[in-house]
């Protein structure tokens, strides 16, 4: 029987577009730099995260090991699954969407020179829906689409918007939120980042 190999995740392209100084600021301003020393520290997890994102279809373990995001201890050479959880667990959300933040304004800034249009940077905002985990607390949060027979969808949904540049195709900012409420509504929002 003749294995599969895996395709082991490369971030040298990534890790040299990512400013660590992103990552300390991230977690700095929602509180979520370690403070004490940990095994997967929170720029590891940060890390990780973005992995995950990546390659989603590797086994953690295998991208913590490729990637090298645990520190060494020689008493305990492993690290448990449940532990990756945990980091995860108590980075949660708010770093990562700061360093998306600083990072799409960084990346556009840079891109958009030369590409105005009579000087103007062009944008449009675009929308979608995604379906998410079928959960009781994602139901309530997002909702889901109602047919006219009125059953609801198989799984609850929400908006996306994006701001995304004319001229680089990148994603200057992002907004979710509950399936029912209007688009248009959400695009006020992304208007501010103009």
């Amino acid at each position: 029987m003749v294995s599969k190999a895996h395709k082991h995740p490369d971030f040298s392209a990534l890790s040299q577009q990512i400013d660590p100084a992103w990552i300390a600021h991230a977690l700095a301003v929602t509180g979520k730099a370690s403070v004490r020393r940990r095994r997967l520290p929170a720029e590891q997890v940060v890390w990780l995260v973005i992995a995950l994102a990546m390659y989603r279809h590797q086994p953690i373990p295998e991208v913590v090991a490729h990637l090298d995001l645990v520190l060494p201890d020689e008493v305990n050479p492993e690290i448990a699954k449940s532990a990756l959880t945990q980091a995860r667990q108590r980075l949660g959300e708010e770093p990562l969407a700061q360093l998306f933040g600083l990072s799409a304004l960084v990346w556009d800034e840079r891109h958009q020179r030369g590409r105005s249009w009579r000087g103007l940077a062009r944008y449009a905002i675009d929308g979608s829906t995604l379906r998410t985990s079928d959960t009781p607390e994602n139901r309530q949060h997002f909702g889901a689409q109602a047919y006219a027979s009125g059953v609801a969808a198989s799984y609850p949904q929400l908006r996306l918007l994006t701001l995304t540049s004319l001229a680089t195709h990148l994603v200057r900012e992002a907004v979710f939120g509950e399936y029912a409420k209007n688009e248009m509504r959400y695009a006020r929002d992304l208007l501010q980042a103009i």
